[in-house]
């Protein structure tokens, strides 16, 4: 391996495992428990990254490593980059129930429940061995911005604003529901 390219790249991940934790760590110094005592702030994030999820992850396809479809075709991967949408199978209504509604209750109810998540059907950060290794910091992260914006501003719906200064060009809505284009 290039050493200044093993330099470089040990530099970066130290940069990421370290500051980016460390800046969190200080955040919650004062009293990291509370953060953890955040069921609905956390189903919300869940929701959201369930219905928008942030990232997608691409692997290389391998020889006995098949796509089947639902019919039963099974398609080659060898040879092949497989792209992996989290969003195709979070929206999926063979794995979640009512899947275009946004609905933080479901992430906190117990198994049995049908709304229940089933396992490997979340996948926000990827699933298996390849998964995210930052999942947890960003989880921590989100659940930090999430209570310093919420108790720092009120935050009212702004369509009517935007409609009447007709400034709504383009997509204005996403899955049947008004959005904001940023």
């Amino acid at each position: 391996m290039d050493q200044t390219f093993k330099s470089f790249t040990m530099n970066r991940m130290k940069l990421f495992l370290f500051s980016g934790h460390d800046t969190t760590s200080n955040l919650t110094a004062a009293d990291p428990y509370l953060l953890n005592q955040l069921p609905y702030t956390v189903a919300v994030i869940r929701e959201v990254l369930r219905m928008y999820p942030a990232v997608s992850g691409t692997r290389i396809g391998e020889r006995g490593f098949d796509v089947v479809v639902n019919t039963g075709r099974h398609f080659p991967t060898q040879t092949f980059l497989v792209w992996d949408i989290g969003q195709a199978i979070q929206r999926d209504p063979a794995y979640w129930l009512r899947p275009d509604d946004f609905l933080p209750e479901r992430w906190l109810v117990s198994p049995g429940d049908a709304f229940y998540p089933i396992k490997g059907a979340y996948r926000p950060f990827s699933h298996g061995p390849r998964n995210c290794i930052g999942q947890e910091l960003a989880m921590m992260e989100m659940k930090v911005i999430m209570v310093l914006v919420a108790r720092r501003f009120e935050i009212t719906l702004g369509y009517e604003i935007l409609d009447r200064a007709k400034q709504s060009k383009g997509i204005t809505t996403v899955y049947g529901e008004r959005g904001y284009q940023v």
